[in-house]
């Protein structure tokens, strides 16, 4: 007889526990499908780890009582647990159907007869046999599913290759205001033994422009010196390994895939996209045993999901007003969160570009920490951005009691790079703060660039930017990002020409033959560089 089993676990290692049923259950039934995983919410006591489950098509000989007893012994011998009606369980066995029987009776009911509710079960139904037809309803399980109410959010279907994992973090959502903070992350470190222990010395940045040229640069020099270090940063331009760096190598795919699974499977609860990377590289670098470890915040600093390490040394660069959603209105406020990051007893590093007022607000902060301070002196006439980046980098590791030696550094994508297309030459330059695009303007020398094509995100100073940019005399061309923080151009059309789509834009701007310069944002600045490269663009939300 054909039949259809659901399986589903809430603690532990969900997926080996799955598996271990399924295994249990292929020596006494030929398995002949089986779903996807799915992440699924908790449908009646919702105070509880979330499932994951799936749904196996079977034949066998058994008879739907011995079939129902046998998944009994399957519970049994995994060592099911539930406290009460509807609380946690290590697995859970159901029969869906058991071919077209209708079974009404005190031990048994077929079919299960709380499945047309059920999107957890439904789902992962119809990666097998949507065409099945309820013997009750006499319908296809695709229509019942068509009428089913449900969030797409409550039933999550897991990454199954790490090709999938950007689709998957898309459904995702990132941290409200009202629940950005550490714990969550915290949870699930303690769960894999607190691997952010084992990534050697931790240098932790923090900062609002500048903090990943300077974290590339701090873990450049210390690779020269011939140490082993890992290197941690965010937004990636073109794949995601590029966040998760050892060795001068980015993270294989196999392992991040295996990593992120593993955390799926065993997280008491659902992380947003940037705390599932950011728990990725960490477990990835404790196996690798670094003698440093260069961290670069996500957002701000003390509720940040980089912030779980107990001791580090605190680098700050630039800071402005920004995300003030998250981090608070004043500029003293998003100070405060950035100086959550300094551990008592620490090193703390500030750039000189910061104001007087910043300085002494992160040395009142270091000082409550007993953490020692150092102030790196900045040329106010130097304008270029890398440059101050890369001294203070040395600044640092100087300090840090490593030496620093003269020799060339690579350049950085969407970094002042210049790009030559069919005989146009182009700057990309991820400059999404005034004074990043002040720098920027000041530091081209070359009158040949007479076009800026330009994206942001909408919670930048875009109108200040945009007065920087006109005073150049630079033609301007602004766009959408693919993005889904990306701004409306269309609010900004007395600046210039607008896109909704950023390869018209491109094309447009193209046909002049001239040189120009592409900015305001990484996420914008990739776009382009994938368009003009014939890439894939892809994004998931990491920020509301």
């Amino acid at each position: 007889m054909i039949s259809y089993i659901s399986i589903g676990s809430n603690i532990g290692d969900r997926i080996t526990n799955i598996s271990k049923a399924i295994y249990l259950l292929s020596k006494k039934v030929h398995i002949l499908k089986k779903s996807s995983f799915y992440i699924t919410k908790p449908m009646y006591y919702t105070f509880q780890p979330y499932f994951i489950n799936l749904v196996i098509k079977i034949e066998s000989s058994l008879n739907p009582f011995c079939l129902l007893n046998y998944l009994n012994f399957i519970e049994d011998k995994l060592k099911r647990k539930r406290a009460f009606k509807n609380s946690p369980r290590t697995i859970d066995l159901d029969i869906l159907y058991f071919g077209n029987d209708i079974i009404n009776t005190q031990k048994l009911i077929v079919p299960h007869p709380k499945i047309y509710e059920r999107a957890f079960v439904l789902k992962p139904f119809m990666d097998i046999d949507p065409d099945f037809i309820d013997p009750v309803k006499n319908k296809k399980i695709s229509e019942i599913f068509n009428y089913l109410k449900y969030n797409s959010s409550d039933v999550i279907k897991i990454p199954e290759k790490f090709n999938d994992i950007e689709s998957f973090f898309a459904i995702i959502s990132p941290r409200k205001k009202s629940d950005f903070n550490t714990s969550y992350i915290k949870n699930t470190l303690s769960v894999f033994e607190n691997p952010q222990k084992n990534c050697g010395k931790i240098i932790h940045i923090t900062g609002s422009v500048g903090k990943t040229t300077t974290a590339r640069y701090i873990y450049e020099i210390i690779r020269k010196k011939g140490f082993d270090a890992a290197l941690y940063t965010s937004p990636h331009i073109h794949n995601l390994k590029e966040r998760i760096i050892f060795n001068d190598k980015k993270i294989p795919q196999k392992d991040f895939y295996k990593i992120l699974i593993k955390l799926i499977s065993n997280s008491k609860e659902m992380l947003s996209p940037f705390e599932y990377i950011t728990s990725v590289a960490i477990i990835y670098f404790s196996s690798k045993n670094p003698t440093y470890s260069i961290f670069e915040v996500g957002m701000g600093g003390e509720s940040d999901a980089t912030n779980v390490f107990e001791k580090s040394f605190s680098v700050f660069t630039k800071i402005t007003l920004e995300h003030q959603k998250y981090l608070g209105k004043s500029i003293s406020e998003i100070v405060k969160n950035k100086a959550g990051i300094i551990k008592p007893d620490g090193k703390v590093f500030i750039s000189g570009q910061n104001s007087k007022k910043v300085i002494d607000l992160i040395n009142f902060f270091a000082k409550r920490n007993n953490s020692k301070v150092y102030v790196f002196d900045v040329d106010k006439k130097n304008n270029d951005f890398e440059s101050i980046n890369l001294n203070f980098a040395k600044f640092i590791c100087s300090k840090l009691g490593i030496r620093v030696e003269n020799s060339k550094f690579r350049k950085f994508d969407c970094r002042k790079q210049i790009l030559k297309y069919n005989g146009i030459k182009i700057i990309f330059d991820g400059a999404h703060t005034p004074l990043s695009i002040k720098m920027l303007f000041e530091s081209i020398k070359d009158d040949d660039y007479k076009f800026v094509l330009a994206g942001f995100m909408n919670d930048k100073k875009i109108k200040q930017m945009l007065d920087i940019i006109k005073s150049y005399n630079l033609k301007i061309f602004l766009s959408k990002s693919y993005s889904p923080r990306s701004f409306d151009p269309f609010k900004y059309s007395s600046y210039g020409l607008c896109f909704d789509d950023p390869k018209v834009a491109i094309s447009k701007i193209l046909k002049y033959k001239k040189n120009f310069i592409v900015t305001g944002s990484l996420y914008f600045c990739s776009d382009i560089l994938k368009i003009l490269q014939h890439k894939e663009i892809s994004y998931f939300r990491e920020l509301i």
